[in-house]
């Protein structure tokens, strides 16, 4: 089942993300926005932090969320490209759930799929966050001993862990 509005609201309220914005609460969604911290494999300085990057066509890039997440080990988390980037020919389809028990800065992996150049603005709101109730908790929730957890607590733009 996915949560309503008012459950998101009590989330964010009760610490659930950091900076809580009640205006970024939607029906079944919570917005989050782009930071200003980016990784780009094709400029140099590979790793930046910029109010605006510019992707170019093909180019891709890895930031984050300005939002600090904390899932409930009790419900799992899907994040979705705002439709309006997705218009605008930004793709982010590489990565985009959370475990029940995940906390951190999520990672976001973005193209720019169009002909044209893209300014990406830090702040923009980018993805929407989606909340899936869990029957039950897991016996092994993300960042638990014994799970494979490898960006539990993450704060800014994560490359890959092995």
């Amino acid at each position: 089942m996915i949560k309503p509005d008012s459950w998101i609201r009590s989330w964010g309220e009760a610490g659930g993300v950091e900076p809580f914005a009640p205006d970024q609460v939607n029906s079944a969604s919570y917005d989050v926005r782009v930071s200003d911290h980016w990784i780009c494999p094709t400029r140099d300085p590979e790793e930046f932090r910029a109010p605006h990057i510019k992707l170019f066509p093909g180019e891709v890039v890895l930031a984050c969320t300005h939002e600090f997440v904390k899932v409930p080990k009790d419900v799992a988390c899907d994040l979705k490209l705002k439709s309006t980037l997705g218009r605008l020919w930004i793709n982010h389809s590489l990565a985009g759930w959370c475990d029940p028990g995940f906390q951190g800065d999520i990672t976001l992996e973005l193209q720019n799929l169009g002909p044209e150049p893209f300014v990406l603005e830090a702040g923009r709101r980018i993805a929407q966050l989606i909340f899936i109730a869990m029957e039950t908790e897991p016996d092994v929730p993300y960042g638990a001993p014994g799970s494979s957890s490898h960006y539990q607590g993450q704060r800014g733009t994560t490359r890959a862990r092995d």
